[in-house]
C-alpha cells in the first residue's frame, strides 16, 4: 500500500456521517422524502396531542427550538393525505357517494347534462381540489381575527400558534377518513353531530392544556372555548365554501 496521503476528492467531508442521508441510517430522511415526514414532523404530531403548551412554546422561537415542524408545513401534509385517502376511497359504492347523491337529490339540485351519479362523482372529483385552498384560506383568515394567546404576541406568532392548534384535529380527520370509508350513507349521517361535537371538544382541550403557561382559571377556560368556536366555524366555512365552489366548478363545465 502507498503511503501517500489521500487527495482531497478521496478524503470523506469532515460533517460525514452527521448529514441526514448517514443519521440513523437514512431512515429519517427516507420518511421525508416518501411522505413529507420526518421525525421531527412526527415528534410535532405527538406534542400537539400529548403536551400542546411544549409546542405552543416552541411556536414562539424562530426556528421552533430545533426541535419542531412549522405547523402550517405539518398542516400541509396532513390535508394532503386526507385528500389522498379520499381520492382512493371515495367511489360508485362507497357511503359517501350514496349520501352525496341522496344529499343533492332531496335539495332537488340539477346538473344540466349529467345524471344523479355523474353528477355527485363529479361533485366529490372537485371537491378533492377545493377544499385543500378553501382550508388553507379560510382559516389564514380566522387566525387573523383570533387572539387568545397572551398579550403582545405578534401576529405571524398568532398564525403559528392558531394552526397548531389545528393539528389535532386534522389527525383525527386522516383516521376518520379511513373508518368512513366502511360506513353506510346512513351511518354517516348519524355520526356528523357526534363528529362535530368530538371535533369541538378537541380543539377545546389542545387549546385550554396549550394556553397553560399564559393563561390562568376562567380566563384560560373562555379563551380556550373563544378559540375552539373560532376553530369550528373555522372548518364549517371551511365545508361551505369548498362546496359551493365544487358546485360552481359543475355548473361552469356543464355551460
Amino acid at each position: 500500500m502507498s503511503d501517500k496521503p489521500p487527495s482531497p476528492a478521496d478524503q470523506k467531508p469532515a460533517s460525514y456521517g452527521d448529514d441526514d442521508m448517514t443519521r440513523a441510517s437514512g431512515w429519517d430522511a427516507l420518511l421525508d422524502d416518501l411522505f413529507g415526514l420526518n421525525v421531527r414532523a412526527l415528534k410535532t404530531v405527538a406534542a400537539a396531542l400529548f403536551s400542546p403548551a411544549r409546542l405552543f412554546e416552541a411556536a414562539r422561537d424562530v426556528d421552533w427550538l430545533g426541535r419542531y415542524t412549522p405547523s402550517i408545513r405539518l398542516v400541509f401534509t396532513l390535508i394532503a393525505a386526507v385528500v389522498f385517502l379520499k381520492f382512493l376511497w371515495v367511489n360508485d359504492t362507497s357511503g359517501l357517494f350514496a349520501y352525496t347523491q341522496a344529499t343533492m337529490e332531496a335539495m332537488g339540485t340539477e346538473f344540466p347534462g349529467r345524471t344523479p351519479e355523474e353528477a355527485a362523482r363529479d361533485y366529490l372529483a372537485a371537491l378533492l381540489v377545493t377544499y385543500p385552498f378553501s382550508y388553507f384560506g379560510v382559516h389564514a383568515v380566522f387566525a387573523l381575527m383570533l387572539n387568545i394567546w397572551g398579550k403582545g404576541t405578534p401576529l405571524a406568532v398568532r398564525i403559528r400558534l392558531y394552526f397548531a392548534g389545528l393539528l389535532p384535529v386534522l389527525l383525527a380527520g386522516v383516521l376518520m377518513t379511513l373508518v368512513y370509508a366502511g360506513l353506510s350513507a346512513e351511518a354517516l349521517d348519524q355520526t356528523m353531530v357526534i363528529g362535530f361535537g368530538l371535533m369541538l371538544g378537541l380543539y377545546f382541550l389542545t387549546l385550554y392544556r396549550g394556553l397553560g403557561p399564559v393563561h390562568r382559571g376562567a380566563g384560560r377556560a373562555g379563551r380556550s372555548a373563544l378559540g375552539a368556536v373560532v376553530m369550528m366555524g373555522g372548518d364549517l366555512v371551511v365545508s361551505a365554501v369548498s362546496s359551493l365552489w365544487a358546485v360552481t366548478l359543475l355548473f361552469a363545465g356543464a355551460s
